[in-house]
């Protein structure tokens, strides 16, 4: 009971720097899903109507994201790699805390995940408020994912005994480096060699793609140059068949479509 009742203290004690480490955590979260959504993500339209077939304008809103799926898998694995490798995530890292278990046992990964899995109901509906109010209330300052994992926050000074958090296995901190700077380097790649496609579906997607009433389209072989990429596109409208090409230029905000051209067989 002593054990228990001195790791209560302590997660009360960290409630403030776990707030401030939220904090953090949601403005890197952001940051990160920023950049995923812009360079892996594909312009949709969410409101409004796009300009259609003799109108001379519109007025709608878009949105430059990867699918929902793939949003809620980089959610977790933010959390969830981290806080296993190293009993924090990045905001408890940089503000001295970390997770262990209410009951003074060894933390397990299996409860790191748990506790982040339920994350996802922490959040509402809005700015962690299910789960910051229940911290505030709850006599061992635990959210809903720490109530069913059965773990909260502390300082990492006051994680004493070895098993209290996680801690890397040898080697795990390299292999983490690695495979950040190889993440880093694809995004780098793929930002240049892969987006122009993604650039012209959000372009279709808008009606912006030469002709607003196009039905579909498809894109040949792309020749390239340096910072501009040029694609034979053969699309349809109606009943006809059209063809042509479309070329995009590259600077530091991206691609952009330059010119194009398409003639529609009768």
């Amino acid at each position: 009971m002593g054990a228990i009742s001195t790791v209560v203290t302590q997660a009360r004690q960290a409630r403030l720097a776990r707030v401030v480490a939220m904090v953090i955590d949601l403005i890197t979260f952001g940051i990160l899903s920023l950049v995923v959504n812009n360079v892996y993500g594909v312009t949709q339209v969410t409101g409004g109507s796009p300009i259609g077939v003799g109108a001379s304008s519109a007025f709608f809103t878009t949105a430059t994201t990867v699918a929902w799926p793939w949003l809620i898998v980089l959610w977790m694995a933010y959390f969830i790699v981290p806080e296993g490798l190293f009993g924090a995530s990045f905001g408890k890292i940089l503000n001295g805390l970390c997770v262990v278990r209410v009951d003074g046992a060894p933390i397990t990964f299996g409860s790191i995940v748990i506790r982040n899995v339920l994350r996802l109901i922490d959040v509402l509906p809005g700015a962690y408020l299910l789960g910051g109010a229940l911290v505030l209330v709850s006599g061992d300052s635990q959210r809903l994912g720490d109530l069913v994992a059965g773990t909260t926050v502390i300082r990492r000074e006051n994680a004493t005994s070895p098993h209290a958090t996680r801690h890397p296995a040898r080697g795990a901190r390299r292999a983490l480096g690695v495979t950040l700077v190889g993440a880093l380097l694809f995004t780098f790649a793929f930002d240049y060699f892969g987006r122009a496609p993604l650039v012209v579906e959000g372009l279709f997607n808008q009606h912006q793609l030469m002709e607003p009433g196009l039905s579909s389209y498809q894109l040949g072989t792309p020749q390239w140059g340096l910072g501009q990429v040029t694609y034979p596109l053969t699309s349809f409208y109606g009943a006809q068949t059209c063809t042509g090409t479309i070329s995009l230029n590259w600077d530091w905000a991206g691609w952009w479509m330059s010119s194009g051209t398409l003639v529609c067989q009768p």
